[in-house]
């Protein structure tokens, strides 16, 4: 994907809260955000635990943004809740 400042293969960040597992993020809640990220491009889905989710999901969005110069074409726009990957 072209953002301002470079390319990246990345188009979607999201984090669940602890104890839910990534098949039943993909299965549920996220599946929806995840078949937009497809739709825009994205062919893998890279997971990892993290002690406090919300913290490390800011800190991700945070350095792409100071690396390409946008947030992943699905996390741009989004609030809060909905960044995490929660259906409004």
């Amino acid at each position: 994907m072209d953002y301002e400042t470079g390319r990246s293969a990345m188009v979607f960040y999201a984090c669940s809260p602890p104890g839910e597992t990534l098949r039943g993020f993909v299965g549920g809640r996220g599946a929806r955000q995840l078949r937009r990220a497809v739709a825009a491009g994205a062919r893998w889905i890279r997971f990892a635990e993290a002690p406090a989710p919300d913290d490390e999901l800011d800190r991700l969005l945070k350095g792409f943004v100071e690396r390409f110069g946008s947030p992943p074409i699905n996390n741009a726009g989004l609030s809060p809740g909905r960044r995490r990957g929660d259906e409004e």
